[in-house]
């Protein structure tokens, strides 16, 4: 494979995909059919001259905020992309190649699930799910799919995902050739496909989807969140954007003067997670367990403001969280959780 050396200028290249891997589908993208969908999936290789590679020239990045804060989440998605760049076997086209046929598969995978490596926390899927359900009690059928790096290292997989979405790929066999050739070539590197970078999606879309990954779960532990309560605020976060799509018609005249309606979603996505989780009908945090919810959002942060995808700052998304907690909290007394529209409307008067 052939190894390239890349500036510290694609560390923040790894910083601002990671960001923009978290927005939920658009909500003008709604009405989009199935096929469709399923045709916008296919993945197209584009070649790269990688004697003439130039991040700067490739890729047009938005520019950081530097009055923004790095937080300990963001500083170690930069250190292990950094490892990641740093392997002897990288190689920037099978890297985004891998990223981009994994992203595509777990969007589209249907079958059995399960979440965390080692599925630690396929039983707080359920009842998360089964309180989550009952509380908001949205008309659409949700589901979760975990996304793992070791789905990466199965051959049959991986073959399954080139077949799928490689149109340079003509067959089956062609795909199972191609896989092997993949998994041969890195079996001796130490981060690929291991690295958090080839699994670190959180996402929605309008079918019902939710996507959680292995990586982000992992990342957030390291930074110090307890996996129960990323899992958690994870899945709770990235329910309330499936009330979003569900409310569209009803809610989208209340965005349309803000200058980045999308930002304003995702906060309002942290201010419902922490109503949710400190409510007590929803996952009754105490104080300590919540805290750490609003540690978690404000990790979460970026510092890519000009970005048509930034989700907010640290600063922006501890207010969120803390707010949606606090209105909870003077809910104790109240027996039913408020209907989706007044919680948005209480996130408005919020803001």
């Amino acid at each position: 494979m052939k190894a390239l050396k890349i500036s510290s200028g694609i560390l923040f290249l790894g910083l601002y995909l990671f960001q923009v891997s978290c927005s939920s589908e658009s909500i003008e993208t709604r009405t989009e059919s199935t096929n469709n969908a399923a045709i916008s999936a296919e993945l197209e290789i584009q070649e790269i001259d990688l004697s003439s590679f130039s991040l700067s020239k490739s890729i047009n990045l938005p520019a950081r905020n530097s009055s923004c804060e790095i937080t300990t989440f963001q500083s170690l998605l930069q250190m292990n992309f950094e490892k990641l760049i740093q392997d002897p076997y990288f190689d920037v086209e099978m890297v985004f190649y891998l990223r981009d046929l994994h992203s595509k598969y777990v969007t589209h995978y249907i079958g059995p699930n399960y979440y965390g490596r080692d599925g630690q926390y396929d039983r707080l899927a359920d009842k998360r799910i089964r309180e989550l359900q009952k509380f908001w009690q949205l008309d659409q059928q949700i589901y979760l799919n975990g996304q793992h790096t070791e789905t990466l290292e199965d051959p049959q997989q991986l073959a399954d995902m080139i077949e799928s979405f490689d149109r340079s790929v003509r067959n089956a066999t062609d795909a199972r050739i191609k896989a092997l050739q993949i998994i041969e070539a890195y079996q001796n590197s130490s981060q690929i496909p291991k690295n958090t970078f080839f699994a670190l999606d959180a996402f929605t879309r309008s079918n019902g989807l939710l996507v959680i990954s292995d990586g982000i779960l992992e990342v957030l532990e390291e930074s110090g969140i307890p996996g129960e309560i990323a899992f958690s605020g994870l899945l709770a976060h990235e329910w309330w954007h499936q009330a979003q799509f569900e409310y569209d018609l009803q809610w989208k005249n209340d965005y349309i003067n803000l200058e980045n309606p999308e930002l304003f979603r995702e906060l309002e996505a942290d201010f419902a997670a922490a109503y949710f989780l400190g409510h007590k009908r929803g996952a009754t945090y105490n104080w300590k367990r919540i805290e750490s919810f609003f540690d978690m959002s404000y990790n979460s942060g970026d510092c890519f403001t000009e970005s048509p995808g930034h989700h907010g700052t640290p600063a922006q998304r501890l207010k969120a969280a803390q707010s949606g907690f606090e209105l909870a909290f003077s809910e104790k007394k109240k027996g039913k959780p408020g209907k989706p529209s007044e919680i948005h409307k209480a996130f408005l008067e919020s803001m």
